[in-house]
């Protein structure tokens, strides 16, 4: 991150991590003010009250102005008795020193942050009427220099407070960006989680099913074959009915780890919420009598439905969907076709979609055929045995 903590440019911004220079800036200022009027030759008695002014304004920024300066509240603490300070401390002094009116070069900006355009526009008025009145007196200018000077105070000010406005709201634009990024963050984390939860879920399920039911499934079989052959034997009657009922846990097992959407319904039923969810139009159909598959069938054939419709959605820029669910007397056909755009298979094979939902069938033991062509839509379609 090039030496920037990532927390602190996450939950600060630049301009309230700022507010030490601003600091820094008012006592530059201040000092050298005070600087001027000490040495501005003026009578001692009146050089020594505006230093004392200017003293007693800098404890009040001090006690009071730092902290409406960085308040985030609407009606910052303190603002009501820091705005009276200036015009009970800054002004007399301007009028006593002119020279103090430097410091005006510190207070404006302070003034438009605390108070905002409109009020710190009429604060600023009042500050400059004691410097604008003592030059008027030690020139002798006339109304036309006075009303001169009046308007070029007034056009600074104005512009000062346009620019600060338009910072203060950039930076409230900028702090609210920074809260939905952090929570767009949280929320793609979570989504990632659970994601990565399904995912391991679906792996462990197609394991098991590929592993330990095949197994024992296997372990049936051949009890009932060596029974077939040597006759009734209560031991193989035995390790054929532990097979059975180790074989109903672990599809057990295997159904619970199964999607959610499976696990709300059948098959059909949750087919048919992926194509009610589904941003283009889906046609529907199902035909056959309706039956459990098997927790590892409908998971294919679910996930191949999912994968099948996301790749409509990223590249065939169709606007309807059909998709089919068969019931047959020995396997099961899952059919999605669009009016897309097309592709052309051959040259789209070893793209990691069509390759994940090839592998899928194919360990379930079944074939996933795609027949597509330029201009001509697309159709996935997969055969699935019941068996499965």
């Amino acid at each position: 991150m090039n030496g920037v903590d990532p927390a602190m440019a996450r939950a600060e911004d630049v301009w309230y991590r700022s507010y030490p220079f601003w600091d820094a800036y008012f006592a530059l200022v201040l000092v050298g003010t005070i600087a001027a009027t000490a040495a501005d030759g003026l009578p001692p008695g009146r050089q020594s009250a505006a230093i004392m002014l200017l003293v007693l304004l800098s404890l009040a920024y001090v006690r009071v102005g730092r902290k409406a300066l960085r308040s985030r509240e609407e009606r910052r603490p303190g603002c009501k008795v820091y705005a009276a300070a200036l015009v009970l401390m800054f002004v007399p002094a301007t009028v006593l020193a002119p020279v103090t009116s430097m410091g005006l070069a510190a207070l404006a900006p302070q003034v438009y942050m605390v108070y905002g355009a409109a009020r710190g526009f009429v604060l600023m008025m009042v500050l400059f009427s004691g410097a604008i009145g003592s030059a008027m007196v030690a020139s002798g200018a006339g109304v036309t220099l006075t009303l001169m000077m009046m308007l070029v105070g007034i056009v600074c000010s104005g512009l000062l407070a346009t620019f600060i406005g338009r910072l203060s709201a950039q930076n409230r634009e900028r702090a609210r960006l920074i809260e939905e990024l952090d929570r767009t963050r949280g929320e793609l984390a979570e989504l990632s989680r659970e994601a990565g939860v399904l995912a391991e879920r679906e792996r462990l399920a197609r394991d098991i099913h590929d592993t330990i039911a095949q197994g024992f499934t296997s372990i049936v079989m051949l009890a009932q074959a060596a029974e077939a052959e040597v006759g009734p034997n209560r031991h193989l009657d035995l390790v054929a009915r532990t097979a059975r009922e180790n074989l109903a846990e672990t599809r057990g097992l295997v159904a619970a780890l199964a999607p959610p959407a499976l696990a709300e319904g059948s098959l059909a039923e949750a087919l048919r919420r992926l194509a009610a969810d589904f941003a283009l139009p889906v046609d529907m159909d199902v035909e056959g009598e309706q039956r459990p598959l098997g927790p590892a069938a409908e998971v294919v054939l679910l996930r191949v439905a999912q994968e099948a419709l996301a790749n409509v959605r990223k590249h065939a820029a169709a606007t309807s969907v059909w998709m089919s669910l068969e019931f047959g007397r020995d396997a099961a056909r899952l059919t999605v076709a669009d009016d897309g755009r097309g592709f052309d298979p051959a040259a789209v094979a070893s793209g990691f979609g069509l390759r994940g939902m090839r592998g899928r069938v194919e360990q379930a033991g079944g074939d996933l055929a795609v027949r597509s062509g330029e201009g001509e839509g697309a159709v996935v379609e997969v055969v699935l045995p019941c068996s499965a």
